[in-house]
């Protein structure tokens, strides 16, 4: 299994890049006792059998890859703890992926640096996205065309920009309880 739930979300969201996504959403949700990752691109999308096969490992659509471990991880690590995993997608549509880990496992990978995972993707990224955070008490939401919109000018590559998002996505993390461990 892979060491933190934050380099799945990050392998989530580097495919939605390369699928060519103007736009990608990343919900981590504690919903009872599950913890659900979802990313939904509205990129290229998969055909029914590339659907079918993206959890295989000895399965990519990578140029010059013959592996591609990242579903199958997701996957793998969904199912040995007794969640789920799914793909939906169409091409020209795009692609969601959302994987259910059963929170109190003792097996469950820790959460991982988000902010240090997300922030750089996020701002080096020419795409926008949208973060949702949330349980049943407490949503934090990040959409980056409205934050483009109040910055104006300045870029989300900007120290102080960066400062506070990192500042603002470990207090949302802390108000969700969401302890993360690197």
């Amino acid at each position: 299994m892979v060491e933190d739930l934050a380099f799945h979300v990050a392998d989530l969201v580097e495919n939605a890049l390369r699928a060519g996504a103007k736009l990608v959403l990343v919900e981590l949700a504690r919903e009872g006792e599950v913890f659900r990752i979802r990313v939904e691109d509205d990129g290229a999308g998969m055909a029914e059998e590339e659907v079918r096969r993206a959890g295989d490992p000895f399965f990519t659509t990578k140029p010059g890859r013959r592996v591609g471990l990242g579903l199958a991880f997701l996957r793998q690590t969904a199912e040995e703890l007794g969640g789920s995993f799914q793909i939906r997608s169409e091409p020209g549509k795009g692609t969601i992926v959302e994987a259910k880990i059963p929170w109190d496992h003792p097996d469950r990978p820790p959460l991982g640096d988000l902010s240090g995972t997300l922030l750089p993707l996020i701002a080096t990224s020419p795409v926008e996205f949208r973060l949702v955070f949330r349980d049943h008490r407490y949503t934090w939401t990040l959409d980056t065309r409205e934050l483009k919109k109040a910055l104006g000018p300045v870029p989300l590559t900007d120290p102080g920009v960066l400062s506070f998002l990192k500042r603002a996505m470990g207090e949302a993390l802390a108000a969700l309880g969401w302890k993360e461990e690197g």
